[in-house]
């Protein structure tokens, strides 16, 4: 049976945690019992082909039961709740290789199931309190191809078809949290919702990367924020709302600060000017009030003095190894720099 990497790596971790004690040293209490029933001493148990069980308690008070067949993971490994005998997490593996996962709340009620089957594909069910289906979806490659969405009453309210379709996203209570639209087994667009039904925000996806604008609104449908993404990074002007009146706008360039950024107040008079460049402060941060301006001044995140600041400008534009110059500037004593 074929498992992805990142599969292999959660089945060997989970294997190192249980067997081997010298090597993790959370373990209080460890003991073995053959297939037969028949306890063993942790010597006859490495000194054996392992074939049953191996059950430590760690420090945390989670008691972690290993399955064994001919030395490897196989039937149920279980990670119970700290001080229970509740099963958190139950992983299945068949001859070493992880089939199943099964994530359950603190009343031992299932809520998550992980199905994986042969390559890369898995299914992936989600149950409310009541045991009810929430959602039940089928991956291939990371990619959704198919899911059906089910609504408390247990009517299907959206499915996934041959990677096209809408997904429905409920809480355990039955709550809307999110919509989304699925073309080709990627995320394309997302729309999260309030408590009180209100939208909470509207996003677009490339590739499961935030790309083209997003949109938060309050519960009372007003504007709270607008950005630009472009392949998970912020690229352009964000905007921050308040009362539906613009407090800030912060430009980005490939996820970095570049530009100025600018506060207002509720009257929309400018209170705060900040220069930047390549997510560093550079050149001057002015803070401006009834009385007075109030102004600082940065050179490449540095805190300088306008002198030092003109003369580094000048100088940089000079210097061939300015790597060195820039190396040079974030050691420059603070003193130093703020001398005029």
């Amino acid at each position: 049976m074929k498992i992805t990497k990142w599969m292999f790596i959660l089945m060997t971790s989970f294997a190192f945690m249980s067997c081997n004690k010298d090597n993790d040293s959370n373990v209080v209490t460890q003991h073995f019992v053959h297939k037969y029933g028949f306890d063993m001493s942790e010597d006859e148990w490495q000194d054996r082909e392992k074939e049953g069980q191996s059950i430590s308690v760690l420090d945390s008070g989670v008691t972690v039961t290993n399955s064994y067949d001919n030395g490897m993971l196989h039937g149920a490994t279980t990670y119970t709740y700290p001080n229970s005998e509740t099963i958190d997490t139950l992983y299945v593996y068949d001859q070493g290789s992880l089939v199943k996962e099964v994530s359950h709340d603190a009343t031992g009620l299932p809520y998550k199931e992980e199905v994986y089957e042969l390559d890369t594909k898995k299914t992936v069910t989600f149950w409310d309190k009541n045991g009810v289906p929430i959602s039940v979806e089928q991956y291939e490659d990371e990619k959704l191809i198919n899911g059906k969405y089910y609504k408390p009453d247990n009517d299907i309210e959206a499915s996934i078809q041959n990677g096209s379709g809408i997904r429905i996203k409920r809480d355990r209570d039955g709550e809307l949290i999110s919509k989304d639209t699925v073309e080709k087994g990627n995320l394309f667009s997302r729309t999260t919702y309030h408590p009180n039904g209100a939208i909470k925000s509207k996003m677009s996806f490339d590739g499961y990367q935030l790309h083209g604008e997003q949109l938060n609104y309050s519960p009372t449908g007003t504007v709270l924020m607008e950005m630009n993404w472009k392949h998970g990074e912020l690229d352009g002007m964000k905007y921050v709302y308040q009362s539906g009146k613009k407090i800030k706008e912060i430009p980005y360039s490939n996820g970095k600060k570049n530009g100025v950024e600018r506060h207002f107040d509720e009257n929309s008079r400018l209170l705060v000017e900040i220069h930047w460049e390549n997510d560093k402060k550079h050149g001057s941060h002015r803070v401006y009030s009834e009385e007075n301006t109030d102004i600082k001044w940065y050179y490449k995140g540095k805190a300088v003095s306008l002198k030092k600041f003109e003369d580094f400008n000048f100088r940089e534009k000079l210097i061939v190894d300015k790597d060195q110059f820039y190396e040079m500037i974030d050691n420059l004593d603070p003193k130093e720099a703020m001398k005029e």
